[in-house]
């Protein structure tokens, strides 16, 4: 079921925050993004770059930020799909290294939940298709 506009705008700028904190490599701002749950997940799309739980996600966050480089996404969000309190969208684009000019396409999928009022990421996916 599509968004309506109230919630989609909520869930868009919860997308957008995630992204300018992962640019600006801000670890506790990042972690505030994902729920807390057991089973929260970051897949990206580098080998080992897997992680379920709080912990591991943030583990997982702790070692992309220590590069010397940030990654900067350009990503346009798709339609905006909720049921109930959680949301889930899909979101094409590129992403570059701030240390190299070169873009390359980059695929998000998002599910996200509410938490109160807030719109929390529950799973992150990324894929960088050939």
């Amino acid at each position: 079921m599509l968004a309506n506009a109230e919630t989609k705008w909520a869930v868009l700028k919860a997308f957008n925050a995630l992204i300018d904190h992962i640019a600006n490599g801000r670890l506790n701002e990042t972690m505030a993004c994902f729920s807390d749950h057991a089973d929260v997940a970051f897949f990206g799309s580098e080998v080992g770059e897997t992680a379920i739980g709080p912990e591991a996600v943030r583990t997982q966050f702790t070692a992309i930020y220590a590069q010397p480089f940030r990654v900067l996404f350009d990503l346009q969000p798709g339609k905006v799909s909720t049921q109930s309190n959680v949301a889930w969208l899909t979101a094409d684009g590129t992403y570059r290294l701030s240390t190299d000019g070169e873009r390359q396409p980059y695929r998000l999928t998002a599910l996200m939940v509410r938490k109160e009022h807030h719109w929390l990421w529950q799973v992150f996916s990324g894929s960088e298709p050939r």
